[in-house]
């Protein structure tokens, strides 16, 4: 590319994230005149999308590196499920919600930690492993519940966390802020980010150059396990009561936000602050389409065509961006050399 102008193809591409929502708010404004443009409904967004916000400050680590963590809704389902009960066996004491609190994060980390060590040392593909650890978790979670709900409704400090407000905004918009402040610090502030970046980019060279691979790899699955189990708190702070199958499902909304935020799969490549945007847009959708009373059904359709349509378009850039060309256009380089040689 020469000097600094941009094709439109890569002006489209560049901007796609704020063209998406512009189209997102459009449509939406137009098929739910004064429902959507309100102060009541975008704080129902930002409230929804703050816990799937708190799992990706987590997951977008492992994405970076090229992998990946599906058991992010499993492990915030465990966590929530261990808080509430340390909770309920306490007496309902605030004692017993620091504790729960503790509890919930400390075995978000250690299933990171698992998975971390999996992935590094047994070189076993992330997302097999993850998809089915998910299943287990699952499992541990019915059997540490008893497939019961554990109702909590009481004390304050834990149920302040799901329903309070300060300042008209939700309490866990504030958790996801102070979360999305120290991973963004650690990604783009700190020897540790430059790490997760040169490994996910080139494992090989970063070896070379002296990074500990298996250890940045470890931490970075930690990180995804210990953000998630921070949202399971706060979902069952939310719902004032733990579930076995809490947080299903937000696996995809997390990796359709972290690939529509512009984070590679293939690592190496993408920002913090980009996929935090994704989540904006996914959040905004499915809040426009619960109003539009689109059946939930429909919902993951809609956001697996969103996931292939980023997934494809960041394949493209990344074609584009090595000088190759489709086949039917232009000659390969190579062939094209050949060609004039003979």
């Amino acid at each position: 590319m020469k000097g600094k102008n941009l094709s439109v193809a890569q002006l489209l591409y560049k901007y796609r994230q704020l063209l998406i929502l512009a189209a997102l708010c459009i449509f939406f404004a137009a098929a739910l005149p004064g429902m959507f443009f309100t102060m009541s409904n975008f704080r129902s967004i930002l409230y929804s999308m703050s816990l799937y916000g708190l799992m990706i400050c987590g997951a977008t680590f492992p994405v970076l590196l090229g992998g990946i963590d599906r058991t992010v809704g499993a492990v915030a389902a465990l966590s929530g499920a261990i808080c509430c009960m340390i909770i309920v066996n306490s007496g309902y004491t605030n004692q017993g919600v620091v504790l729960g609190i503790l509890a919930g994060v400390g075995v978000g980390m250690l299933s990171g930690i698992i998975h971390g060590v999996i992935v590094a040392h047994f070189d076993i593909p992330a997302f097999l492993l993850t998809l089915a650890t998910s299943q287990v978790i699952y499992g541990l979670v019915q059997v540490t519940t008893g497939k019961e709900l554990i109702v909590v409704m009481k004390p304050a400090l834990f149920t302040d966390i799901g329903a309070k407000r300060i300042l008209e905004i939700p309490v866990p918009v504030y958790v996801l802020l102070i979360c999305f402040i120290v991973a963004y610090f650690l990604l783009n502030h700190s020897t540790y980010g430059r790490r997760i970046y040169s490994v996910g980019g080139n494992r090989e060279a970063s070896k070379l150059s002296g990074i500990n691979v298996k250890r940045t790899t470890i931490t970075a699955y930690m990180m995804s396990g210990m953000m998630a189990a921070i949202a399971g708190i706060v979902l069952s702070s939310m719902n004032q009561q733990a579930l076995s199958y809490a947080a299903d499902g937000y696996e995809n909304d997390v990796l359709a936000a972290i690939v529509v935020g512009g984070v590679s799969l293939r690592g190496g490549a993408g920002t913090l602050q980009g996929a935090i945007f994704g989540s904006l847009l996914i959040g905004m959708l499915n809040n426009g389409l619960r109003l539009m009373g689109v059946e939930s059904i429909y919902h993951n359709f809609i956001k697996g065509i969103i996931i292939i349509a980023a997934v494809a378009a960041d394949m493209y850039s990344s074609y584009q961006m090595s000088g190759l060309k489709h086949r039917g256009g232009k000659k390969h380089p190579h062939k094209q050399a050949a060609g004039e040689n003979q």
